[in-house]
């Protein structure tokens, strides 16, 4: 996952944005009903984020257009997707009380392991994502359920030569035995299944 930058907390409830390179490029103020107004490096308004119930974002453009939405995940992190609901990255709580963030389109295991999210091991699991999984209420829930907790675990861990030689062993068998089952290992576009 590509670093995207990080967001730290004012000390008046404002969240302050900065790219990868540690160059600001907006803040967050809290609105009044628990949401936040965004603005741009230059304090112009660019949107709003309004709080959902079960504890993510709605985020809207400066036309009341939806642009996006964040989900809750594991250890305080959020998963955020775009307005076609496709993952567009993570954030994930740092130590100072802010956020980091980082970018992916979701196989967060298999392209930390193979090192991108186009490569034919990461084609074939997708197909099988979209093709089997996503056919299926229990597959949909556990496509989720992975979204939501992966992330942060290969944020914490995803580094680590443990981590990548235990679950390339185990990619490996898996992969090849969806290519025996006739998944494709060329190249492949995400299927929209929410």
């Amino acid at each position: 996952m590509a670093n995207k930058g990080h967001s730290e907390r004012g000390l008046f409830g404002d969240i302050y944005h900065y790219d990868s390179n540690g160059k600001k490029i907006g803040t967050s103020s809290p609105g009044i009903f628990g949401g936040y107004t965004n603005y741009d490096s230059k304090g112009h308004k660019v949107g709003h984020s309004d709080p959902g119930i079960f504890g993510g974002y709605s985020h809207y453009d400066n036309h009341g257009k939806k642009i996006g939405s964040s989900d809750p995940g594991v250890f305080g992190s959020y998963n955020h997707y775009d307005s076609n609901h496709k993952s567009s990255g993570s954030s994930s709580p740092n130590l100072t009380g802010g956020y980091s963030h980082s970018s992916s389109q979701g196989c967060y295991v298999a392209t930390c392991v193979y090192g991108s999210y186009d490569c034919p091991e990461v084609w074939t699991l997708r197909r099988f994502r979209d093709s089997k999984l996503a056919s299926t209420p229990f597959g949909r829930t556990f496509i989720k359920a992975y979204y939501a907790i992966s992330p942060t675990i290969v944020k914490w861990f995803g580094e680590t030569k443990t981590f990548k030689v235990f679950w390339k062993k185990r990619l490996d068998k898996f992969i090849e035995n969806l290519q025996n089952k006739g998944y494709e290992s060329t190249p492949y576009r995400d299927r929209n299944y929410k």
